[in-house]
């Protein structure tokens, strides 16, 4: 979660050479506004080169700096009258240009990004970062399109219908407002996402081997059932030759409110089996006449997920053990209930795939 967090910034920041020089066109010639727009655009240029060591990438500052080049090639054309008149419009229907030629590039480098040869997690957070370049960019080219089309519009009303002050608004102010105002909505959306990721859950993704190859949001995975292998964490509770289960959260993405045992738990990205296991045992993880076992690992698959289940148990030996793990619905079951109970919809998903591998092994050593 860290590095796609570290990756939440106002991309839109790189429109900034631009508007200058759309907004310079109001007070300046078109000659100096471009001098003083490309020397900011160098400016940023280097900074985003310093940037993109520590993997912060202004990506939107690219077709602003390429809409330069067209610029420079209208000067060199001599084509004085019209970028006297109508400047801003110029740079913006150059950029419109830039941005449709940018979203054809979408595809192809999106895959060289997932075939690079980087990290799986540098893979995820670099394409996470041009999904939202490339968002931004169509944002852009939607609405300047649409500022094209009202200008023109606009131009072809008679000339009784027509207003200066309305003009010049839509001629020289509305393309720099814009840019403003998109900046402005970079920011609030990349807070709220940020908000958003505090309370996200970030999930290892496994390949068939069981090695971790990326990681990925929770309620993403969710939205697509079955397309990402992800590992969880099992622990039995043993007492007195009897289990200990409860009845699962209504919130539960797999088998709600049906019978389980009390401790199970998702493995998040970059955290370890063990501390898992300590946090999902909660107060029993500190007393240490316990003794955590490792029974079996397996793979789990139904129509909404695949899981890949670290089997634990511990057994306890008081009463007063019992009472630190025991929940409101929860209670003891035998063996001989719980063998009365099968396929009747009672237990979850997981409890009754492992309860023939339990019965054959530690119920069965508690006759013993």
């Amino acid at each position: 979660m860290s590095e796609v967090k570290k990756r939440l910034y106002n991309q839109a920041i790189g429109l900034s050479p631009l508007l200058l020089f759309m907004f310079l066109n109001y007070y300046f010639s078109y000659w100096l506004s471009f001098i003083i727009g490309v020397s900011f655009c160098l400016i940023c240029v280097v900074l985003f080169w310093i940037l993109s060591r520590d993997k912060v990438y202004l990506f939107i500052l690219l077709p602003s700096a390429f809409t330069f080049v067209l610029y420079s090639l209208c000067m060199c054309l001599r084509l004085e009258p019209m970028l006297y008149a109508y400047s801003p419009l110029v740079a913006e229907l150059l950029f419109v240009v830039t941005l449709t030629v940018t979203g054809f590039t979408k595809r192809a480098v999106l895959r060289r990004v997932r075939n690079s040869g980087r990290h799986a997690s540098r893979r995820a957070s670099l394409r996470a970062t041009l999904n939202e370049f490339y968002f931004l960019a169509q944002l852009l080219q939607n609405l300047y399109t649409l500022h094209l089309f009202a200008i023109l519009f606009y131009g072809m009303l008679p000339d009784t219908m027509r207003n200066m002050r309305v003009a010049r608004f839509l001629y020289l102010d509305l393309g720099w407002i814009i840019g403003v105002l998109v900046i402005i909505y970079e920011q609030i959306r990349v807070s709220l996402m940020r908000g958003s990721l505090k309370k996200e859950m970030w999930l290892p993704v496994l390949n068939d081997k069981g090695k971790v190859i990326g990681c990925i949001a929770r309620s993403v995975s969710r939205s697509l059932p079955k397309k990402y292998f992800h590992p969880i964490v099992r622990v039995v509770i043993l007492f007195n030759g009897m289990l200990y289960l409860t009845k699962r959260s209504k919130e539960e993405f797999v088998s709600p409110e049906t019978v389980d045992y009390p401790m199970h738990n998702y493995i998040l990205f970059r955290r370890s089996v063990e501390s898992t296991l300590k946090e999902t045992l909660g107060i029993l993880s500190r007393d240490k006449s316990l003794t955590l076992r490792f029974l079996v690992r397996y793979t789990f698959e139904n129509e909404k997920v695949k899981h890949l289940v670290s089997l634990y148990v511990v057994r306890l030996r008081t009463e007063e053990q019992l009472s630190r793990c025991k929940r409101r619905s929860g209670k003891l079951w035998t063996p001989k209930q719980i063998e009365e109970n099968l396929k009747a919809g009672i237990f979850s998903e997981y409890f009754e795939k492992e309860f023939p591998y339990l019965k054959s092994t530690i119920l069965l050593a508690e006759n013993f």
